[in-house]
């Protein structure tokens, strides 16, 4: 039996970008400001970059911080936690804007029924 738990947690972009991930860390692990900084910091990453796979995820260029990957971020946050941290999966997905209502009124004529008296 594994010492390590599976963490989700998600993210939501201005209403209109979601993401989950879920990463692999020691139950203890879970509950350090570091690592529920790099949480946010990761699922960020995801909504503005929009990974196609794990592989992509993890040679994209950290978008905070472009001089290393995300995979690098991982091995240094390993190394201030004490604690290997792995990604094991990530979803993402967009929601179309609904369209402004319309200001100005119809061109089109309106029909208006009187009634007789």
């Amino acid at each position: 039996m594994s010492n390590y738990n599976l963490y989700i947690s998600s993210y939501v972009h201005a209403g209109h970008i979601g993401v989950l991930v879920e990463f692999d860390v020691s139950p203890h692990t879970s509950q350090e400001n570091a690592f529920l900084s790099l949480v946010k910091d990761v699922a960020m990453h995801i909504a503005a970059s929009a990974p196609a796979s794990m592989d992509d995820l993890l040679q994209q260029p950290f978008v905070k911080e472009p001089s290393i990957t995300v995979a690098q971020l991982l091995t240094e946050s390993a190394t201030v936690l004490a604690e290997e941290v792995s990604i094991t999966r990530f979803v993402r997905w967009t929601a179309e804007a609904e369209k402004p209502m319309e200001t100005e009124p119809p061109k089109s004529p309106s029909v208006i029924h009187r009634l007789a008296s």
